[in-house]
């Protein structure tokens, strides 16, 4: 049996802190296998700042400076799934995820990686009960927030207290995507935020010189 983390974002860039909370919870929670799993464009609940194609590309160019990182079976620790991306907005929800991953790895121990700041709305998600009720979780921990607490407050969430781990990075990486956008926009210098070959991918395509949305 493998322990499978799907870890969901825009990832509108992938930045560093990304790549250390996939590589911290791989490592403290003993999974073989973390795939990253950029949301789709279409969602209404999101703006993102530049198209499917350019996210998935600059995943992939983060993924390669990190490509001997190999998990017990010799395979590849991290890995990009496109599943989210064609994905209908109000139709297909995080439950539809997981069981699509159930269903590729049925034998394997399948875990959703998410914030803490996620746990206060996580009962209203689409498909909420079956989602807590028949899929696992590792929560990060979020300044500010309260894991169990946030848990222990919630019906859905307390009844099924089994299926959530939580932990710390045990440091705090203030980067985010945001930033990085802002530092591009604004002619900032965001090198050691994010692999150089993002960046040059960035600057050579010109994302971020302008704000989607505002």
């Amino acid at each position: 049996m493998k322990r499978i983390g799907i870890y969901g974002s825009s990832f509108d860039p992938i930045t560093y802190s990304h790549m250390f909370t996939a590589a911290a919870v791989a490592s403290r929670k003993r999974l073989d296998k973390v795939f990253f799993t950029p949301c789709s464009s279409k969602r209404r609940d999101k703006i993102l700042q530049t198209n499917d194609r350019h996210r998935v590309k600059m995943l992939e160019l983060a993924l390669e400076t990190c490509k001997n990182k190999t998990n017990r079976f010799g395979e590849p620790l991290f890995e990009i799934s496109l599943v989210e991306l064609n994905a209908l907005p109000g139709e297909t929800y995080t439950y539809d995820t997981m069981e699509y991953f159930r269903k590729q790895f049925p034998e394997d121990e399948i875990f959703f990686i998410m914030g803490a700041d996620l746990l206060e709305g996580l009962s209203r998600w689409g498909n909420a009960e079956k989602l807590v009720k028949n899929h696992k979780f590792i929560v990060m921990a979020r300044e500010g927030y309260h894991m169990d607490d946030l848990i222990a407050k919630d019906p859905l969430l307390r009844n099924n207290d089994e299926n959530f781990l939580t932990m710390s990075k045990g440091i705090s990486m203030g980067i985010s995507s945001s930033y990085i956008r802002g530092e591009i926009r604004n002619g900032g210098d965001p090198s050691f935020l994010l692999p150089d070959q993002v960046l040059d991918y960035i600057y050579k395509n010109e994302l971020y010189t302008k704000e989607v949305g505002r």
